[in-house]
């Protein structure tokens, strides 16, 4: 890391590092990741907002969008793609894999990792802090947000509260809008008057802390946003003993721990 992205991740709680993933490494991931989509359509899976397929595990659209043409335009996120392909070189990658053991020390492994579908039409995710769904006794997380398209203020990018790493996690309660996702949790408690939007081209890469607050707005635009987000953690993490039993399972099916880097000896 330099001196300058130092200075963010501790002032800000994320930085960017644009142009960091080749465009044709961008677009392997969307095709490998569109291939498993239609190899196992949700369409295959009625009445079900999340289903799995094979290694992968994938979440459905609630909202109908504009057009409905293909497989993927019902799909709004794929869970575990990084333990396979072409998606877990990228998450095993320098360009990746760097920064975070700058960040959590020489041994992470990969736990979760989405790639996102944000269709035209869709609505955002509120406000939200990652570690708030990761019950880990080793904290923080860091993300690794991998923008495979663009991501403008019309399509839906990210926005960001800077700082806001540096607060507790706070309460989330259930997405108040009508048309939310299932299972979408929002922040209510908090100021979120200075806000930052986070516009990127293809290939950037937005490396952020997992106390950090964001959120997405809806999709006006007549393109999709594609996105991959990997997310880190120290070697040896574990859910925390006093989650209740049917939480744990719910984290370990979409949590896929994956060795990514280890203290050479």
């Amino acid at each position: 890391m330099t001196e300058d992205e130092r200075a963010g991740w501790e002032r800000d709680g994320y930085f960017i590092r644009r142009g960091l993933v080749a465009r044709h490494d961008c677009a392997a991931i969307v095709d490998e990741l569109i291939g498993v989509i239609r190899a196992d359509p949700p369409s295959a899976h009625k009445g079900a907002a999340f289903y799995g397929a094979g290694e992968y595990r994938i979440t459905t659209e609630t909202v109908p969008t504009a057009r409905m043409a293909q497989a993927e335009d019902e799909v709004s996120k794929v869970f575990n793609a990084h333990a396979l392909g072409a998606t877990r070189a990228m998450g095993e990658s320098e360009a990746l894999a760097g920064p975070v053991c700058d960040l959590l020390g020489p041994e992470i492994d990969c736990f979760q990792s989405q790639f996102i579908l944000k269709n035209p039409g869709v609505i955002g995710q509120p406000w939200h802090q990652d570690s708030y769904y990761f019950y880990f006794d080793k904290q923080p997380q860091v993300a690794a947000w991998v923008a495979l398209s663009r991501a403008t203020l019309e399509n839906g990018c990210l926005w960001v509260l800077p700082g806001s790493h540096r607060e507790p996690i706070h309460k989330h309660i259930p997405d108040r809008r009508p048309a939310a996702n299932k299972g979408y949790l929002e922040i209510v408690d908090a100021d979120f008057g200075g806000r930052m939007a986070v516009t990127m081209e293809a290939g950037d890469v937005l490396f952020f802390h997992s106390f950090l607050m964001h959120m997405s707005t809806d999709n006006r635009a007549d393109e999709r946003r594609a996105a991959m987000v990997y997310h880190y953690g120290r070697a040896g993490t574990k859910i925390k003993p006093d989650l209740p039993a049917a939480m744990v399972a719910s984290l370990n099916a979409v949590n896929r721990w994956v060795p990514v880097r280890r203290a050479v000896v």
